[in-house]
């Protein structure tokens, strides 16, 4: 079975202290990485666009679809989507195809 990926790309709604955005984010690990089937998560900022890359690994596509359906039935990830600009959003899955890890500094 191969694994999936999650990509959520995002801006922040103007005027978000991207200190707090980044705390309530780092409160939704609490349940995601809890969750069945989760494998890795990253989020990173590109500073010229200003648009957010939220990434996460799954088992399978099911494990991706059962966390996302259950994502919102937290505080904590309530909180994290209210900085989020609701018409920035998009969301894909994918198959991973090829991997290769390094020790992330």
């Amino acid at each position: 079975m191969e694994n999936v990926i999650e990509i959520v790309q995002f801006k922040l709604k103007e005027g978000t202290d991207t200190a707090q955005f980044l705390a309530d984010s780092e409160a939704t690990l609490s349940f995601i990485t809890k969750s069945e089937g989760f494998l890795y998560r990253s989020l990173s900022l590109n500073e010229e666009t200003l648009q957010w890359t939220d990434v996460t690994y799954w088992k399978t596509m099911e494990n991706a679809k059962a966390a996302f359906d259950d994502f919102m039935k937290h505080e904590q990830a309530q909180q994290m989507v209210s900085h989020i600009e609701e018409n920035s959003v998009v969301m894909s899955h994918g198959v991973v195809k090829m991997d290769a890890m390094s020790k992330c500094t």
